[in-house]
C-alpha cells in the first residue's frame, strides 16, 4: 500500500476544493476529518489510513460493476493506447458508432432510432428537456410545460434541478428553467384534463424508485401507466 500523508491531503482539500452537496463551513471545520479514498477493489474502498469500507451505494449509483474490474480496466487501457479523447463536434469515432448501434438494437424496431451522448444524468435530463421542447416547436405546437413527480430528483443543473429540487438549489430565476407542473401520484397525473394536458411537452419520472426521496418505491405498473397516459395525450416521457 502506498503511504499517504492524510493530514497534508486534507489541509489541501479544505484550501482548494469546493465539494458539491456539502456544507463547506462544516467540511472545513478543524475538527472535521474527511475520508480520503485512495483505492477500490470490487465492492470495497480503502482510505488513506488503510481503513476499508463497503461501497454500498456504488459510488452514488455510478459503479455497478465494482472497482478495478479487469475487463473494464483492460478496455480502458486499450482505448488509451489509441486516443484518450476526441471531439464529437464535427468528427466521430468507431467506439461511439459501435455503442450507438448496439443501444439502438436493444429497442423494438421503429422506436429508438438514434443515440445522443451526454456526460451524466443531469445533462442527460437537460438534453431531453430541450429535445422535447424543440420537437413540439418544430411542429408548431405550443407545448412547453413539463410534468414531474413530487419529491423527485433529476440532477443539479438548472433545468434538471427545477424539475425536482428547485428549493434545494434555490433555482428561482425564471430564465433558468422550464415551467413545471408537479403531481404526487399516477392517479393525480391521470386526473389532468385534456385542456391541462394539451400544453405538456413531456413527463419526467424516476423509474421504480425515488432514491433521494428516501427510497420510495413506486407501485407496480407505474411506468406503464405513465407511458399509457403519455400515449393518450401526445407527450413523450423520460425515465430518470
Amino acid at each position: 500500500m502506498t503511504d499517504w500523508n492524510t493530514e497534508e491531503l486534507i489541509a489541501a482539500d479544505k484550501q482548494f476544493v469546493w465539494h458539491p452537496f456539502t456544507n463547506m463551513p462544516e467540511w472545513c471545520a478543524p475538527e472535521h476529518e474527511p475520508i480520503v479514498i485512495v483505492e477500490g477493489h470490487g465492492a470495497l474502498l480503502r482510505d488513506s489510513r488503510g481503513r476499508e469500507y463497503i461501497d454500498g451505494n456504488s459510488s452514488i449509483w455510478t459503479n455497478i460493476h465494482g472497482h478495478n474490474h479487469p475487463r473494464i480496466n483492460r478496455a480502458i487501457r486499450e482505448q488509451l493506447e489509441r486516443i484518450a479523447h476526441s471531439s464529437f463536434l464535427g468528427t466521430t469515432n468507431p467506439v461511439a458508432i459501435e455503442l450507438a448501434r448496439e443501444i439502438v438494437e436493444l429497442f423494438p424496431p421503429k422506436t429508438l432510432s438514434r443515440v445522443f451522448y451526454s456526460d451524466d444524468g443531469s445533462t442527460g435530463i437537460e438534453a431531453a428537456l430541450r429535445i422535447a421542447a424543440q420537437f413540439f416547436q418544430m411542429r408548431g405546437e405550443k407545448r412547453n410545460l413539463f410534468v414531474a413527480f413530487r419529491s423527485g430528483y433529476h440532477g443539479d443543473t438548472a433545468g434538471a434541478a427545477a424539475l425536482g429540487a428547485a428549493k434545494m438549489f434555490s433555482v428561482d430565476h425564471e430564465g433558468w428553467r422550464f415551467p413545471v407542473r408537479r403531481v404526487g401520484s399516477i392517479e393525480e397525473l391521470q386526473k389532468l384534463s385534456g385542456a391541462q394536458a394539451v400544453g405538456i411537452a413531456a413527463v419526467v419520472v424516476e423509474p421504480i424508485i425515488q432514491g433521494a426521496a428516501g427510497m420510495r418505491i413506486w407501485p407496480q405498473g407505474t411506468s406503464a401507466a405513465v407511458r399509457d397516459w403519455c400515449n393518450q395525450n401526445g407527450a413523450p416521457h423520460d425515465c430518470r
